[in-house]
């Protein structure tokens, strides 16, 4: 990377708000934990901390945990993907629900997920282990297909007692936007068509059991790759 990718990047990370990672914050909120709280007012909420439509205390707590997320690896852009900083991702966006905020899950808390295909309950991973599969996940030359590798080999290995799919895709957005792609990551959600929130939580329940990540790549390639507006 030359001296300009170096500015051009810094400049995109030091100029992006948590407002813009309104659709991240939003989408993820909204199929992985139920938030309550319609897309206009979270925007509202980070942009301003307005309560204004904010459903519950439960929709109040997470969407303070997915905002300072946000701002962490807007912080953090541009730093190594590396065990440590999955870790702290994970501890700010679940401080206010799991008992041990960023730390790895032990084999002997069987923590899984219930599919429609089976239960899935991957094997506990030390920092080594957890380091490795960063490897691999951003080996490619596409800084995207990275970022989707990132998001469902994480989002898979459930390596903590919580958060697991927020981290996962916060985590790779990190990615994104310390490399000045222009390009965020949000989950595929229609508030008018319950089915495409459906259809990415099967696709992803098919790569936990099934082992077939191809499905739900190809559709965040198509409907959850989204640019940043500046």
């Amino acid at each position: 990377m030359n001296a300009a990718d170096r500015e051009e990047r810094g400049h995109t990370a030091t100029t992006l708000t948590v407002t813009d990672l309104a659709g991240v914050v939003y989408s993820s909120g909204r199929v992985f934990d139920g938030l309550s709280t319609g897309r206009l007012d979270t925007e509202n909420f980070l942009r301003s901390g307005s309560l204004a439509g904010v459903a519950s205390r439960a929709d109040l707590a997470l969407l303070e945990d997915l905002r300072d997320a946000a701002q962490f690896v807007i912080d953090h852009a541009g730093c190594s993907i590396d065990a440590g900083f999955v870790s702290a991702v994970n501890a700010t966006l679940t401080r206010s629900g799991a008992l041990h905020p960023g730390q790895l899950r032990t084999q002997e808390q069987a923590i899984g997920v219930s599919t429609a295909y089976g239960r899935h309950t991957p094997a506990a991973l030390t920092e080594d282990a957890l380091q490795t599969l960063l490897d691999g996940a951003t080996r490619s030359a596409q800084v995207q297909e990275n970022a989707l590798a990132l998001f469902v080999e994480l989002a898979t290995a459930q390596p903590f007692e919580d958060g697991n799919k927020r981290t996962a895709v916060f985590v790779a957005n990190s990615l994104l936007i310390g490399s000045g792609a222009g390009i965020l990551l949000t989950i595929p959600v229609n508030d008018n068509d319950p089915g495409v929130a459906r259809t990415f939580n099967d696709l992803l329940a098919r790569a936990y059991i099934c082992g077939e990540h191809d499905g739900v790549k190809d559709l965040l390639r198509s409907h959850g790759l989204t640019r940043i507006s500046q």
